[in-house]
């Protein structure tokens, strides 16, 4: 049995879907503390231990200086995506037109390596951040939801994961796998 994972720091919200996507990242971009803070498309994001692959992916690029995109905001975006063209990224796991359900996340700079080790990660980074989240999803017109990242068809849909076939593959492991293209591609 797998060991559960701790939450990322990921915040999914609701808001109007008839509001200019323009016009909400002005003012989400103007809020945030960071460009460690980002918006992505709901269904793109599996599942926390997802997330982390990703995310653990961002430090180890960011660590070598081999990051493709200028922000880290947007090199996790490519990540998810399994891309390695910033345009396709911003496509795949950008705000669309019309969805009325979002994410906030938050990327931790964490100098000793993958959060994923034997004693685990603090709940905490999702706690500490919070409150901040709450601010700037209220800053642009959007309620929090009680709800966490679940794997999706349609998700894989939205990142163009045309491999998975279902026979082999759960849906949260063919989206870790989809990781690996943003790396090759």
């Amino acid at each position: 049995m797998e060991e559960p994972v701790p939450w990322f720091p990921i915040w999914g919200f609701e808001h109007d879907p008839t509001e200019s996507i323009e016009e909400n990242l002005a003012t989400f971009i103007q809020t945030r503390p960071s460009d460690r803070w980002g918006l992505i498309r709901d269904g793109v994001i599996a599942s926390d231990r997802h997330a982390w692959a990703a995310w653990s992916m961002l430090r180890r690029l960011e660590s070598r200086g081999d990051c493709i995109a200028r922000n880290p905001d947007t090199e996790f975006l490519r990540i998810i995506s399994g891309t390695g063209q910033i345009a396709e990224a911003i496509r795949r796991s950008g705000l669309s037109e019309g969805e009325g359900k979002t994410w906030l996340f938050f990327l931790p700079v964490d100098g000793t390596g993958s959060p994923l080790n034997e004693e685990g990660v603090s709940t905490e980074i999702y706690n500490e951040h919070s409150d901040r989240a709450i601010h700037m999803i209220r800053s642009i017109g959007g309620e929090l939801l009680p709800i966490r990242p679940v794997p999706s068809q349609s998700g894989l849909d939205k990142i163009r994961m045309t491999e998975y076939d279902g026979s082999n593959l759960s849906l949260e492991e063919a989206f870790l796998l989809h990781l690996s293209n943003s790396i090759i591609n």
